[in-house]
């Protein structure tokens, strides 16, 4: 029914939560996990877990999106479900919630549920909302998505795209007429501080690249440039103000302009 991706390089103790949430899960699932050839101990605790894998991958990759491809050409199963390493499912219901979920929604192409971002010991609700017309940036975590393998598949991540290749990815389907479902239930528990929330300004250009080739009117390339213009101010008076006021100022300015 399921097929879970794990993609994990060098993050020995982060990989031990992710896989012991989903191990919790007792859900019959395929489980993939493909490693960038780690070198912190991860290695050894992929062969301590090694019954629970179906599949394994353990070599050199271009990137996360490389990465995150080579479990999609693995997978077998009906839909497949990205988990960073860090991240965890919501509690160990959350698989079978879903599942049932998934038999009865079996005509959609993507399942979007909610997500919480971690960062330290501060639970939030990671922000959501449906991919319109006029959508310029990620609407959603790709850990709170459940997507049909075969257009994973056919479509796969762009790897031309360092950050913002799911975005790349859904925003492409929703041209393409696919169906989006989008549900009330929390998926997944996220780490923040991520690759993508550590290089805001390149994440926005790959957004704006994106949207100039999917999604470009002047009112969405209006929006874009100016998020790129609220996070440059960020970057720049975050050396003056401490970053909990930087992080509300963006939060309003950016909500203002979604």
């Amino acid at each position: 029914m399921i097929s879970i991706i794990i993609v994990s390089l060098n993050t020995k103790n982060d990989f031990l939560n992710t896989i012991n949430s989903v191990i919790s899960q007792n859900e019959k699932i395929e489980l993939i996990v493909i490693d960038g050839k780690s070198i912190d101990g991860t290695l050894n605790e992929i062969k301590n877990y090694n019954k629970f894998f179906d599949k394994i991958v353990i070599e050199n990759d271009d990137g996360i999106y490389s990465a995150m491809n080579k479990g999609i050409s693995l997978a077998t199963q009906k839909w497949i479900y990205f988990l960073n390493s860090g991240d965890v499912f919501y509690n160990n219901q959350t698989l079978k919630n879903i599942t049932q979920i998934l038999n009865k929604n079996e005509n959609f192409d993507v399942i979007v549920g909610n997500s919480i971002v971690k960062k330290k010991n501060h639970l939030s609700k990671s922000p959501r909302k449906k991919l319109n017309n006029n959508t310029v940036n990620s609407c959603f975590s790709h850990q709170s998505t459940f997507t049909k393998t075969e257009l994973l598949k056919k479509y796969s991540f762009n790897t031309k795209y360092k950050f913002a290749s799911d975005f790349d990815f859904f925003l492409k389907l929703f041209n393409s007429k696919k169906k989006f479902l989008y549900i009330d239930e929390f998926i997944s528990i996220n780490k923040s501080e991520g690759i993508s929330d550590i290089n805001r300004l390149e994440v926005y250009s790959e957004f704006k690249k994106i949207i100039f080739l999917q999604n470009k009117n002047l009112f969405n390339m209006i929006k874009i440039n100016l998020l790129i213009f609220f996070n440059l101010v960020k970057k720049v008076v975050k050396f003056v103000l401490p970053n909990y006021i930087v992080d509300k100022l963006v939060f309003y300015f950016d909500k203002k302009i979604k």
